[in-house]
C-alpha cells in the first residue's frame, strides 16, 4: 500500500537507498510564531512552510508543507486536523519537545509523504518530555517514523506505513494499535531499553530482522509478525536480552527464523501459531535464557526442543483460530 501512487522503492538488496533522511537533524534558524512556549490559549494559524522553532500552538489543517528542521518546543501542542496532507524536503526532521497530536479519523486520515521531489524525508523524533499521538495517519518513504527517545510517549493507532527504514525505535514508553507496517530494513521495530505494547497489529516484510529487542520491555498480543526476507540474520523477531517479553495470540508465520531468543529470564510466550518458518527455526536460542514459557502454542514444525530452560507442554494440534489481529 503506498499512500501516493508509484514511487520509488527505498527497500532494495542491501537496504542503501535511503539517501541523506536520517542525517538531517541539525535545526534551522527560522522562528514560527512570536510568543513564548506554550503562551496564550489561542492557536497561531499555521505557516506557508513550517520550519524552525514552533514557540506557540498551532493547528494544521488541509496542505501543509515541513520545507526544513522544524521543533515543536515544550509546552507547545500542533494539532493536525483529520483529513490533513503534510508533506517535508528531503531528509527534513519533524523534532517535538512538547506534544504532536494527529487526529486523523477512518473517514479522513492523515497522511504523511515526502514532497514529489524527495526521496524520503527523515520523520518524528520525540525528545524527552515530549508526546506524539498518531491516529488514523497513512504515509510512506521515511526513514524513520517515529523515534522515541527516553522520557517520551509515543501512542500510534490506527498507522499504515510501508517502504520505510524503521517504523518505530523505542527508548521511552509505546503502544502501536490496529496498525500494518510492511517493508522496512533491519529492525524495523525497535526496542532499545524502552517500553512496546502492540497490539493487534500487522509488522510485515523486512530485507533484515522485523522486530529487534535489547532490553526493556515487549508486549505483543493478537497480532502478527513475519514475511521476513533474506539469509541467515533474517527473523521475525530478534531479541537479544529483555526485561520483559510477552507474546500472545498471535501469529508467528514466513521468516528465515521464527525467532531468536537470548538473555531472557521469565518470557512467556502462549496461544501462537508459529508457521511457514524456515525448517527447524520456528525458535533458534542465540544467548542464555530461564524459564521461557511456550505452552499452548501451535507448531507446524512440531514443537521445538530446546532443553529444559523451554517449557513446551501441551501445544495445540491444530492452529489456533482467534489469534492474529482481531477485528
Amino acid at each position: 500500500m503506498s499512500a501516493r501512487g508509484a514511487r520509488p522503492l527505498l527497500i532494495s538488496v542491501g537496504m542503501k537507498t535511503i539517501a541523506a533522511a536520517s542525517l538531517a537533524l541539525v535545526l534551522s534558524a527560522c522562528v514560527v510564531g512570536s510568543e513564548a512556549p506554550g503562551g496564550g490559549d489561542d492557536d497561531v494559524p499555521p505557516p506557508t512552510g513550517i520550519a524552525g522553532s514552533i514557540t506557540s500552538n498551532q493547528t494544521w489543517s488541509g496542505a501543509q508543507t515541513i520545507t526544513a528542521n522544524a521543533t515543536i518546543e515544550a509546552g507547545v501542542t500542533v494539532t493536525v486536523t483529520a483529513g490533513a496532507a503534510i508533506e517535508a524536503k528531503d531528509g527534513v526532521t519533524l523534532r517535538v519537545k512538547g506534544t504532536l497530536r494527529v487526529e486523523g479519523t477512518e473517514a479522513a486520515k492523515v497522511t504523511f509523504l515526502p514532497t514529489v521531489d524527495a526521496l524520503a524525508w527523515a520523520g518524528i523524533v520525540a525528545d524527552a518530555g515530549g508526546t506524539v499521538d498518531l491516529a488514523h495517519v497513512e504515509g510512506t518513504d521515511v526513514a524513520t517514523l517515529v523515534y522515541c527517545h527516553a522520557g517520551a510517549t509515543c501512542d500510534l493507532d490506527h498507522v499504515v506505513f510501508d517502504d520505510l527504514g524503521k517504523a518505530l525505535v523505542v527508548e521511552g514508553t509505546a503502544t502501536l494499535t490496529r496498525s500494518r507496517i510492511s517493508k522496512v530494513m533491519n529492525g524495523g521495530i525497535t526496542v532499545s531499553n524502552g517500553d512496546l505494547t502492540i497490539t493487534d497489529s500487522y509488522m510485515l516484510t523486512s530485507s533484515g530482522d522485523v522486530i529487534v529487542q535489547n532490553g526493556g520491555s515487549l508486549v505483543i498480543d493478537h497480532s502478527e509478525v513475519g514475511e521476513a526476507m533474506g539469509s541467515y540474520e533474517h527473523c521475525n523477531l530478534h531479541i537479544g536480552s529483555a526485561a520483559t517479553l510477552r507474546i500472545t495470540n498471535s501469529n508467528i508465520r514466513s521468516g528465515v527464523y521464527g525467532m531468536m531468543l537470548g538473555g531472557t529470564s521469565g518470557a512467556v510466550m502462549q496461544y501462537n501459531n508459529w508457521t511457514e518458518n524456515g525448517a527447524g527455526t520456528d525458535l533458534s536460542e542465540v544467548g542464555v535464557n530461564t524459564s521461557v514459557d511456550l505452552r499452548f502454542n501451535y507448531w507446524d514444525q512440531g514443537a521445538p526442543n530446546l532443553g529444559a530452560a523451554f517449557d513446551v507442554a501441551s501445544p495445540a494440534a491444530t492452529p489456533i483460530a482467534g489469534a492474529g489481529p482481531r477485528p
